[in-house]
């Protein structure tokens, strides 16, 4: 196990929880009277006898990860939203475990390959909310170039900001389905934030919804005002904006050319001065 100072961050490679619950999915004749104990607090303990090199090469990776994320402001935003935290968010590979898990609907889930998944679980039960990230793909596995593209920087931000936030509010957020391609309002903040982070990573391009990452827009200023120009976005960054502290300090960034955020902000002053 590794933590991430000074944020609640503790990254465990430990898969022990996935390797007892296979063994057990998989035998025939499968007796529920055998399902191993306690599988949730497994997933955030050491690893019987001691890390292996597994575990140090997960955590060893992710840390990479995270140290890049950390590199920019938007990132250093989100990490810092942990602080905010009753307990230690923990970052879990994904597993056997959680694609036959079915997700309820305070969990968030996206497959990146076949039975390996990329989620965040700030789930109002937990002690510990949880990212299940990847930042190699497992071998054995075909994965094509989208589920490389889920295994970097931007993707774990993404689900950072599920897991970095309060349980209930996820939960609450989850469930105001938008009816169109950002799925619901806690993908639309999400993405909006990943997007904020592409913007200040350098990339030309940002995502224009959540069901996929192939359908793009600018990243650019003349972008950004043009998605607040939308009714429905604007409305949801105004809302997003007096609910989330994350959102309030975002706005602060007017020098990442798409934020959204900022450009309510901005839009709102300029009123003010006519």
């Amino acid at each position: 196990m590794t933590k991430f100072p000074p944020y609640k961050i503790v990254v465990n490679g430990n898969d022990e929880d996935d390797i007892l619950y296979e063994k057990w999915y998989t035998s025939e004749p499968r007796d529920n009277s055998k399902k191993p104990p306690d599988l949730e607090k497994m997933e955030l303990r050491p690893r019987t006898g001691g890390p292996s090199q597994k575990d140090e090469i997960y955590e060893t990776a992710v840390v990479k990860v995270l140290s890049q994320i950390k590199q920019y402001k938007t990132g250093q935003l989100v990490l810092a939203a942990t602080l905010n935290l009753s307990a230690d968010l923990y970052i879990t590979p994904p597993g056997f475990r959680d694609s036959i898990a079915n997700f309820n609907t305070d969990q968030i889930a996206f497959q990146i390959c076949p039975t390996f998944e990329t989620s965040a679980s700030s789930n109002q039960f937990y002690t510990n909310n949880r990212v299940r990230f990847t930042p190699f793909l497992p071998k054995g596995y075909s994965c094509n170039e989208t589920h490389i593209s889920s295994t970097k920087d931007d993707t774990l931000l993404h689900e950072l900001v599920h897991g970095a936030r309060l349980g209930k509010l996820v939960a609450s957020l989850i469930n105001e389905n938008t009816d169109d391609d950002w799925d619901n309002l806690e993908e639309f903040f999400a993405t909006t934030v990943q997007n904020i982070y592409l913007s200040e990573r350098g990339d030309k391009k940002v995502r224009s919804e959540h069901k996929t990452d192939i359908r793009t827009i600018p990243a650019t200023r003349a972008a950004s005002a043009e998605f607040m120009a939308n009714k429905t976005n604007y409305q949801r960054v105004k809302t997003a904006l007096k609910r989330e502290n994350l959102a309030q300090q975002l706005a602060k960034l007017e020098q990442i050319p798409f934020n959204p955020f900022a450009e309510f902000e901005r839009a709102k002053h300029d009123l003010r001065s006519i």
